[in-house]
């Protein structure tokens, strides 16, 4: 469902909390969720599915009227926002349609980099109060090298590391990290391919250096680890101040051990809610703000000897399934820290 502000409504949401501005795409549970919490909770809204942007969504920016937006079946122009007001931004999941026609290729690179080239200014012009998290520190914190300086420099061990394009770098370190075996993973977002009927994914998996593997190493950097050994794992949810963490049992099935994502969707995995410690808890608080974020996805490998290794923080990881699961209240933090007042 899309929910937009029509321009004659925009003096009484002045007169109210903080409006919620949602970026996201149409397909987003995360959204779909959050915003009937909002609809329920009569907190002011709108949402913009930049994906939409090609095909059912209009717009029209001018120096002296701004950016005004109308829906294909609908010919009536609103604004989101405008100069002054009281916004707060959830920037979820602002993706332009990844669909490919393979006959068009060019055709549609070139429109998405248009398309996201003029939300860019969108995003721009938005003058938030509050962002969850900006742009900019999403762009920043995703970068995997800097989560690891960081985490390291605060105290976290982290996985030993290399990342290179060098087939004999790449063998050196597999012999450096011995029988436990090296792992490879990406260094940006995992996905390789989306069209309307295929979607593809890159997984944590472990290096074997074939002749056709040495190869391709050479094509771009590659991000490789030393293999640790688990006995579960955390998926730990920041917000603000609030902490949501979750032991997942990965090493159950052979399936999940390397990563736990892979089959989520045919595979039931054990798991639990649980508490940090106190270090642990103080890290994440520590980290998240380091990288300038409020919400902040951080996964860890916990070790049998009960050690904590850090791999990673996602801006805008994944929570919904532990809240329905085991209704911790995290769209409820969420909504707290967009509309409480500084």
């Amino acid at each position: 469902m899309l929910y937009y502000i029509k321009q004659k409504d925009l003096h009484n949401w002045r007169r109210q909390m903080s409006k919620v501005l949602v970026v996201t795409s149409k397909a987003d549970s995360h959204a779909d969720y959050v915003i009937r919490k909002m609809v329920d909770g009569g907190v002011p809204f709108a949402r913009l599915n930049s994906n939409e942007m090609p095909t059912i969504l209009k717009a029209a920016y001018s120096l002296d009227g701004g950016h005004q937006f109308w829906t294909k079946d609908d010919k009536q122009k609103f604004m989101l926002f405008e100069s002054g007001e009281s916004l707060a931004v959830w920037y979820r999941k602002p993706l332009v349609s990844r669909f490919d026609v393979n006959s068009r290729r060019p055709a549609v690179a070139f429109a998405m980099r248009e398309t996201e080239a003029y939300l860019t200014d969108v995003v721009a012009c938005m003058g938030a109060a509050k962002w969850i998290n900006h742009p900019e520190a999403n762009r920043t914190a995703s970068n995997k090298l800097t989560q690891l300086r960081l985490a390291q420099s605060l105290g976290m061990r982290v996985p030993r590391t290399v990342v290179t394009n060098d087939p004999q770098s790449a063998a050196d370190f597999a012999a450096s990290v011995g029988p436990a075996g090296m792992i490879y993973k990406t260094l940006t977002y995992p996905f390789i391919e989306e069209t309307a009927d295929m979607f593809r994914s890159v997984y944590t998996s472990i290096v074997r250096l074939t002749p056709e593997v040495l190869g391709a190493i050479e094509a771009a950097p590659c991000l490789f680890q030393e293999r640790i050994e688990k006995d579960y794992e955390l998926r730990v949810t920041v917000v603000g101040q609030n902490i949501f963490a979750v032991r997942i049992y990965s090493q159950d099935q052979e399936a999940t051990s390397l990563d736990w994502r892979r089959d989520q969707h045919a595979t039931t995995l054990r798991q639990e809610v649980t508490t940090l410690e106190p270090m642990v808890h103080a890290f994440c608080l520590e980290i998240t703000k380091r990288l300038g974020l409020i919400f902040g996805a951080l996964d860890f490998i916990v070790m049998p000897s009960g050690e904590h290794v850090f791999l990673e923080i996602n801006p805008n990881g994944q929570w919904l399934w532990k809240e329905v699961l085991f209704g911790l209240k995290i769209s409820e933090a969420l909504i707290g820290e967009l509309t409480r007042q500084e």
